[in-house]
């Protein structure tokens, strides 16, 4: 198999995506601090439902800046 010809290696699609799990967890965990403990302090501090909004916001969040930052890149 010739793999010089290839945009992005296998390799490289491993990186891209262990990045967007760890950005986006810790875009998670921001909204999270500042929604829990800043913005809504009558919330419960254990509330599952809004741990996961919070990571749904991140991961949305960061998929939006690696889409942004692949159409400025390579589509534009």
């Amino acid at each position: 198999m010739n793999t010089s010809g290839m945009e992005f290696s296998p390799f490289m699609i491993f990186i891209l995506f262990l990045s967007f799990l760890g950005i986006s967890y810790f875009m998670g965990m921001m909204l999270h601090s500042a929604l829990m403990y800043e913005d809504k302090p009558t919330m419960k501090k254990d509330s599952r439902l809004g741990w996961t909004l919070c990571m749904a916001a991140g991961t949305g969040l960061t998929g939006w800046m690696f889409y942004y930052g692949y159409y400025m890149n390579f589509i534009k």
